[in-house]
């Protein structure tokens, strides 16, 4: 019997990042069983990254 890999996705975000550029795509992957890493250069894990709502 086979197993399956999950396939791990690697994205780089950083600070005032537009939210649907980022939030999107990372819940569509986890949605595919995908596992999505987030990383943003000078945070450590946990911290938070700040987001940017454009109204058009």
């Amino acid at each position: 019997m086979t197993s399956l890999k999950q396939t791990r996705i690697l994205t780089i975000v950083g600070d005032y990042s537009e939210d649907y550029e980022v939030m999107v795509p990372f819940q569509a992957l986890i949605m595919l069983a995908m596992q999505v890493d987030p990383v943003c250069p000078g945070k450590r894990v946990g911290v938070v990254v700040k987001t940017a709502i454009h109204d058009f």
